[in-house]
């Protein structure tokens, strides 16, 4: 592939940064342009929860959508290119040949997973922005088909550009609506992943993240699936927020229930304290500039915050400016009724 082909592709999926485009359609718009950089056979495609690592959401192209088995081994440790080393290492694209020094078989992953399903080349990204990962990819060749170093090379420099998009992705989410949150929802899913006890609201909030099965029938939304895999994997506490399909954020808690590996899950309404730097991040606020609207959702007056803050009302109203430009706002209550409220 020639240095011209990559550098076009690199250009065009910057730009989607600033189209501000909704998670699946951002997906379906960075693949599409990374089709003539970076051929694959198959793709899979993950946002993340950037404070707690945990996968929220995917998109796949000529795979089967991840299941309870696929998110045990994205939380399993020990094994090569692990995302979270991803994420913390100089180098946030690998591949795993290259990492097992060319013997695959090394790898869990490989002898279980892949080879299995006659693949032999696996290049991982984290997509991280500012030091948070917002989202991963897996790509895929089958036998006998590998990537290189170029490729992954590459792919380490869409790592932030991706990061970046996927954080804004985060514009078109909401808080649920006064008065119209769902009371929370308990599964508690026993040692065979199969389900104990669901409450209805639970069956309700299932429904956020396209779901319209029958628990203890048909498969859970992956969403759930991942905490409770992460759950399964460290026996503790693992908690995320994720868009559901109204836009609104939602809060999964996920902890260790009763004996042996069964798992309880919490579904409820994310309160805005927890999503507020979601938002803010996905506006690209600074951390000053996310004091400052704290102070203005607590009904905070120029002068107030401006001796709360230790600086002049003048630098308040040149923060409020730049805060207002970022937003697309023009006043405060516009402010708060397009980040904090439907």
């Amino acid at each position: 592939m020639n240095h011209a082909t990559r550098s076009r592709a690199y250009d065009r999926v910057a730009l989607l940064e600033e189209a501000k485009l909704p998670l699946p359609e951002l997906i379906e718009a960075a693949a599409r342009l990374l089709d003539g950089a970076l051929p694959r056979d198959s793709v899979c495609w993950h946002a993340m929860d950037p404070a707690t690592l945990i996968e929220t959401s995917y998109a796949v192209e000529n795979m089967p959508p991840p299941d309870a088995r696929v998110a045990e081994f994205a939380y399993q440790a020990g094994d090569y290119n692990g995302f979270s080393e991803l994420i913390r290492g100089p180098r946030h694209s690998a591949v795993l040949s290259e990492a097992t020094g060319g013997d695959l078989n090394r790898s869990r992953r490989y002898r279980e997973l892949l080879s299995p399903n006659g693949v032999r080349g696996e290049l991982r990204v984290t997509l991280v922005a500012d030091g948070s990962c917002w989202g991963c990819v897996s790509f895929f060749r089958e036998a006998p088909h590998d990537f290189t170093a170029d490729e992954r090379d590459f792919m380490h420099g869409m790592s932030a550009v991706l990061g970046r998009a996927f954080r804004r992705s985060g514009i078109h989410a909401r808080p649920t609506a006064p008065g119209a949150e769902l009371w929370p929802g308990v599964l508690v899913l026993g040692n065979d992943r199969e389900i104990v006890s669901v409450t209805p609201p639970a069956v309700d909030w299932l429904q956020e993240f396209g779901y319209y099965g029958a628990p203890g029938r048909d498969p859970l939304p992956f969403e759930v699936v991942s905490l409770v895999e992460r759950v399964r994997a460290t026996a503790g506490d693992a908690t995320a927020r994720v868009l559901g399909a109204s836009g609104r954020w939602i809060q999964l808690h996920a902890s260790p229930a009763g004996s042996g590996q069964e798992v309880a899950v919490v579904l409820q309404a994310a309160p805005s304290v927890s999503i507020e730097p979601l938002i803010s991040a996905a506006y690209g606020l600074t951390t000053r500039e996310r004091e400052l609207i704290e102070l203005v959702l607590q009904g905070c007056g120029t002068r107030e915050i401006a001796e709360r803050l230790f600086v002049s009302p003048h630098t308040v109203q040149s923060h409020l400016k730049s805060i207002f430009g970022k937003v697309g706002v023009r006043s405060r209550r516009e402010l708060v009724g397009r980040v904090f409220a439907p």
